[in-house]
């Protein structure tokens, strides 16, 4: 039984997609063999001369920048510490001037970045490329798109130009269901209802069909003036665009947040001490061996006025299990893709196993194991599915009750303690009740004395006293008799 199965009665149903995820834009060209001195000899720029190249170049890209800035109209700033929330203030202004689609805002920030420079090599006695790590000024651009929603693009000034595109699969669809004119309900990025369930799946499923490479092209040549001279020179190859994170949710749509929470608080405490271990590994899809790799950790964590989080990690991927008002989400973030295999062709052309990569090409592959991984880990809590009525059985018998026992009409209703469950002696009265001697016949007081005796459920005192264990059994059958475990037969119970 899966987890769709177990809990029917109380979702909608299930759905799957992209939530964050961040590309890196690099133009690899720099980097392989001596292609980086190429470059400069086409410029026509002697290596002494590098640092007075960059800065020219850089201040020609700002200047850009600004341009489109200005162009815009959008609201800009510069921040002074790098921590500050760039993301709070983009949705601010958004909010403020209604801003439904185009550029938002323009940010920039000075940050630490790996660049590429040169610099004297004492061994050589010669002046050579080498990655250093400084800081430079990065501007952030955040977009209301079209097609990704919600966004931004991050472009570092210095050489070599890196770029990180942050997009949204949520964002993506929420945008993708306004065009279709499928209603939905939303709540924060996560979408709580929704008119037809199958289509938004399908719509969901398209963004990791789709070939976004062209499309983060277009960014790059936009912002970043100097991408068509280096793709002149390199003979049209420019950036290439890798995975660097992605997070990919399965979320449960609950009829209601009540009914979530039912059954959520359960979910955090069997995640807290019963899923450790071999249970992680299982959930990543490895098997437990004795050459197995990777440090598993699981913790849970409660976040004030957002409430409980549960984290599993191995090789610095993650599956975590948190609430949205009646979305139950399960979320796999993926950073070390090599942690999983893809089908590649080799020389041969035969297809074989091999790591997976970040290429934007892989993304396909990165949905289809992290959707396994949430299933995997939704189909394990199925064993934690409460049921109701057995909790409304045992909060009645754990409470008091008032019943008429007597057949006399004068008689009036007699009130009756509940029994505590976590008792010895309780679970000895079960167990004796329940022995397979009294099956045929049932049992009378003379019985059940004996048989709770020889469980040890008395004490030595009241052994000494038969009269008063007699009473004591007699009151006993009757308590049980008013909260309907044991009825009363003819001559037995």
């Amino acid at each position: 039984m899966n987890f769709t199965e177990a809990f029917n009665k109380s979702i909608e149903g299930v759905l799957h997609g992209f939530d964050r995820i961040i590309i890196k834009g690099h133009i690899p060209h720099f980097y392989y063999g001596n292609n980086f001195y190429y470059f400069l000899d086409q410029e026509g720029i002697k290596l002494k001369d590098f640092k007075h190249y960059v800065i020219k170049v850089t201040d020609s890209i700002k200047g850009n920048l600004e341009s489109i800035i200005a162009e815009s109209g959008c609201y800009k700033e510069y921040l002074k510490k790098s921590g500050t929330s760039k993301e709070n203030i983009a949705k601010k202004v958004m909010k403020e001037k209604g801003i439904k689609e185009g550029l938002i805002c323009a940010l920039s920030v000075v940050e630490p970045c790996y660049a590429l420079s040169i610099d004297y090599n004492r061994d050589t006695k010669k002046l050579e490329k080498c990655s250093q790590y400084r800081k430079c000024l990065h501007y952030y651009f955040y977009y209301m798109d079209k097609e990704f929603g919600f966004m931004h693009v991050k472009l570092q000034t210095w050489f070599p130009f890196h770029i990180q595109i942050y997009i949204n699969g949520k964002s993506y669809l929420m945008q993708q269901l306004q065009k279709s004119g499928i209603k939905y309900k939303s709540y924060d990025n996560s979408i709580t209802w929704v008119e037809d369930l199958d289509k938004t799946q399908k719509l969901s499923d398209k963004f990791h069909e789709k070939k976004w490479d062209s499309v983060f092209d277009v960014f790059a040549k936009r912002l970043n003036s100097y991408t068509p001279r280096i793709e002149e020179i390199f003979g049209n190859n420019g950036y290439k665009w890798a995975i660097q994170e992605s997070e990919y949710a399965s979320d449960v749509l609950y009829k209601s947040t009540e009914e979530l929470q039912k059954h959520f608080l359960y979910f955090i405490e069997y995640a807290s001490l019963c899923q450790m271990g071999s249970n992680i590994y299982t959930f990543f899809g490895r098997k437990l061996h004795g050459h197995c790799k990777g440090e598993t950790v699981s913790d849970r964590k409660y976040f004030w006025n957002q409430g409980f989080r549960v984290k599993f990690s191995l090789d610095k991927n993650f599956i975590k299990m948190y609430d949205k008002t009646s979305v139950l989400r399960i979320e796999t973030t993926i950073n070390n893709a090599n942690a999983f295999k893809i089908r590649n062709p080799n020389k041969e052309g035969t297809k074989k196993w091999v790591p997976m990569r970040k290429a934007m090409s892989n993304l396909y592959r990165y949905a289809e194991v992290a959707k396994a991984c949430n299933l995997r880990y939704l189909n394990s809590l199925t064993s934690v599915n409460r049921n109701n009525e057995l909790d409304k059985k045992i909060e009645k018998l754990c409470n008091r009750t008032e019943v008429k026992l007597s057949a006399k009409k004068k008689s009036e209703p007699r009130k009756y303690a509940g029994f505590n469950l976590l008792s010895d002696f309780t679970c000895n009265v079960f167990n004796a009740i329940l022995h397979g001697s009294f099956k045929i016949r049932g049992f009378k007081n003379k019985e059940l004395r004996f048989l709770l005796i020889e469980l040890g459920a008395y004490s030595r005192n009241e052994l000494n006293n038969i009269r008063k264990l007699r009473g004591k059994t007699s009151r006993l059958i009757a308590k049980l008799r008013a909260h309907k475990i044991v009825t009363k037969l003819p001559k037995t119970f």
